[in-house]
């Protein structure tokens, strides 16, 4: 592997020893290579203060295949090319037009399938004289091994070209220039460059045998954009000199838009060489304030075959359906997914089959305007496999399907029959017949109307065939209705309503009072042989509060039994035994005409 401050010595520039302020990268670390992006269209890491080396592969080891003067190109065909490096009028080597923008902080986001996204802005703006205004809207892409192992191998570049400016801009060209140095030598990478009609891909890989052959490939991809040339070219010219030809922006524009040049001596060609790799788009015409969308790899193999599989891995995840999901409602499933990378995507056809059938059917209309479906031709107790499969500009499908996603829904238990409601004492007792279904549970609901909304009032277990509501009052009426649910919580009609009242207690009742009431003892002494704590003087029906000396309320005692008395046991709501100290209780109860409310409160001491 070449390091760029032995190249830029030989060439006679000034190493960099600090990148401008606003500079900088982060790291996609979700697959099984760790690669760098910067805000500035340099494809090399940063460390040290400086530009490194950049795309190991494998992740768990430290070999770079990346040198760090790869960058993105932005030009025409007439000498004007933005670029992250340059050579200045002292031939040294400088920042040249890429300058991140006020508002295009690099930034990364890691999703929970572990895909991470990380996006940055920057603009051709450094050089003051630079005649093209692009703005470039970076967003690059890479998997996560555990989730998508076929495709942990590559990062995804999609590059959205601006045009900045008021007027129009004619014949631009979208490049990146890749030095691959896959031999690992110090300095001269001898290196094959080969190009795969294909796949779309110009490719770099070990050609010096005399240290061992790496059998690594790497190689760079136009997923989308129309492919204007793919060239080879000498990082070190053929006297082992660096060829400072690269950093001329009357060469790098040739490059970029002339598929019959050749700077390089054919017969020189034939040998393995450290070579540079262009792989260019366009010309596009970009009206003012209009963008273009190029999609670029970076991809890696262990060997040429798992670098054509990783390619062609590269090419189905960026233009399929993103992170496709599965919901079953009732009557439904909805299917949700994300878009594809891919801008040349415009829509997406539904496929389906059902478990035990061999292949997919097309199902209901295609979504052009849209990314979720709802299956509504679907039957109880069935699965279903889905997956999505984009479809181009002229309606005419893709061959790049989403990940399978599997559905199964459940029965929507029918309305539970003969609901029926008995007056006991001081509570209510309903009743119902037990679904033939198979069912989850029943929730119950209630209110002082019979129409919407209910308010559910408990859940009962699929067994159960009865409830029984304490918490109600006399002289009101009562409303009933209640659900059955499946296995997933997703619950079938109302059933039919009741009602019911209850009677007023006699006129010669009393008011309630709550004055005299008391705890004992109290203190109430911890003890093994310890009584419960006594609740006196209480109401016939009332609801005792309890909270510790901190407000934190810790039990709440529902009385119905029309007795004066209510012990306690002394443990919380969960089933703890409370500790020495002060407490204090609250008690109220509903006035004889069920309008308003009494209470009263006090304090107990609890010791050891």
């Amino acid at each position: 592997m070449k390091i760029w401050q032995i190249a830029l010595s030989v060439l006679g520039l000034l190493a960099m020893t600090s990148l401008a302020s606003a500079d900088s990268a982060l790291m996609h670390t979700s697959g099984n290579a760790e690669v760098a992006v910067t805000d500035f269209g340099a494809l090399g890491a940063i460390r040290d203060g400086g530009v490194a080396p950049n795309f190991k592969f494998p992740k768990s080891g430290n070999t770079y295949y990346l040198h760090q003067l790869s960058e993105i190109w932005i030009g025409d065909a007439n000498g004007n090319v933005a670029s992250a490096w340059r050579l200045n009028a002292a031939n040294q080597l400088a920042s040249a037009n890429w300058a991140t923008t006020t508002d295009g902080a690099i930034d990364k986001s890691v999703e929970t399938d572990g895909r991470q996204i990380i996006t940055a802005q920057y603009e051709s703006s450094r050089l003051p004289d630079f005649p093209l205004n692009i703005l470039v809207d970076q967003q690059s892409f890479s998997w996560a091994t555990e989730n998508n192992p076929d495709a942990d191998d590559f990062i995804v570049i999609k590059l959205i070209v601006t045009n900045n400016s008021l007027i129009d801009l004619n014949g631009i060209y979208v490049a990146i220039m890749a030095n691959w140095d896959v031999d690992g030598s110090d300095q001269l990478s001898l290196d094959w460059v080969d190009w795969d009609e294909e796949r779309s891909t110009l490719f770099t890989y070990d050609g010096d045998d005399t240290d061992g052959t790496n059998a690594v490939h790497a190689g760079l991809t136009l997923l989308d954009g129309k492919l204007a040339t793919h060239q080879i070219f000498t990082f070190f010219n053929f006297n082992r000199q660096p060829d400072g030809r690269l950093f001329q922006d009357v060469v790098r524009s040739r490059l970029m838009s002339d598929p019959t040049i050749a700077f390089n001596a054919r017969q020189d060609l034939t040998n393995p060489w450290d070579y540079v790799s262009i792989l260019s788009a366009g010309p596009y015409d970009i009206s003012a304030k209009d963008s273009v969308v190029v999609t670029f790899a970076l991809v890696a193999g262990e060997n040429l075959a798992d670098f054509q599989k990783n390619i062609n891995e590269a090419w189905r995840i960026s233009y399929a359906p993103q992170r496709l999901m599965a919901e079953v409602i009732r009557g439904a499933i909805t299917l949700r997914w994300e878009k594809s990378i891919n801008p040349s995507v415009s829509g997406y056809m539904i496929l389906r089959r059902i478990q035990g059938q061999s292949k997919f059917q097309p199902i209901g209309p295609r979504i052009f305007d849209g990314i979720t479906f709802d299956d509504t031709t679907i039957e109880n107790g069935v699965e279903y496999i889905y997956k999505i499969r984009p479809v181009d500009f002229n309606e005419e499908p893709l061959e790049f399907d989403s990940q399978e996603i599997r559905a199964r829904p459940d029965l929507i238990p029918d309305s539970p029959e003969n609901l029926r409601a008995a007056l006991g004492e001081n509570q209510i007792v309903l009743n119902w017949t037990k679904s033939t279904q198979q069912v989850g549970g029943y929730v119950i609901y209630r209110n002082h109307t019979g129409h919407e909304p209910w308010t559910q009032i408990a859940t009962v277990p699929p067994t159960s065939t009865g409830f029984i509501d304490i918490n109600v009052y006399p002289g009101l009426t009562y409303f009933y209705t209640i659900t059955a649910a499946n296995q997933s919580g997703t619950q079938g009609d109302f059933s039919t309503t009741v009602n019911i009242s209850l009677p007023e207690e006699p006129s010669i009742v009393a008011e309630p009072n709550l004055d005299n009431v008391i705890v004992v003892p109290n203190p109430y002494r911890l003890s093994v042989n310890a009584g419960p704590i006594e609740f006196r003087n209480l109401t016939r029906r009332a609801t005792i509060h309890i909270y510790s000396s901190a407000g934190d309320l810790i039990k709440i005692i529902d009385h119905r039994n029309n007795k004066p008395i209510v012990p306690w046991n002394g443990q919380t709501e969960d089933e703890h035994l409370i500790s020495p100290g002060v407490y204090i209780y609250y008690v109220e109860t509903l006035r004889e005409n069920g309008r308003g409310r009494i209470s009263t409160m006090g304090k107990f001491a609890v010791i050891r």
